[in-house]
């Protein structure tokens, strides 16, 4: 025999809310089962944090893919697209085309 449980909206929204903190806690935590003993939680691959060590900022970029870059750009590849393939914003692959930023890195011919 089943049971029908009628919710209200809110009641929906307030148990969406509980299950994505029960999710998180279980992402950040160790799970411990009953009488068994701790299970680390799935672990993701971090980023290495690179920092830009004139300013203190976080940077995606360094020499060797400037140049790629640069060299991407001059076989007419679009921005939009190299952007997305290194993972910054499409602002930043113009101001490396422009010269804005990187100007010192030279492409070989």
């Amino acid at each position: 025999m089943s049971t029908m449980i009628i919710l209200t909206d809110s009641q929906i929204v307030e148990l969406n809310n509980r299950i994505g903190q029960i999710q998180r806690l279980i992402e950040s935590a160790q799970v411990i089962k009953a009488g068994g003993t701790p299970q680390p939680a799935a672990v993701t691959e971090a980023k290495p944090k690179v920092t830009n060590q004139r300013r203190g900022r976080r940077t995606l970029l360094n020499e060797a893919k400037v140049v790629e870059i640069k060299q991407r750009l001059a076989s007419k590849e679009s921005a939009t697209k190299i952007a997305r393939s290194f993972g910054v914003h499409v602002s930043t692959v113009n101001n490396i085309k422009y010269g804005k930023n990187w100007a010192h890195i030279k492409v070989p011919a």
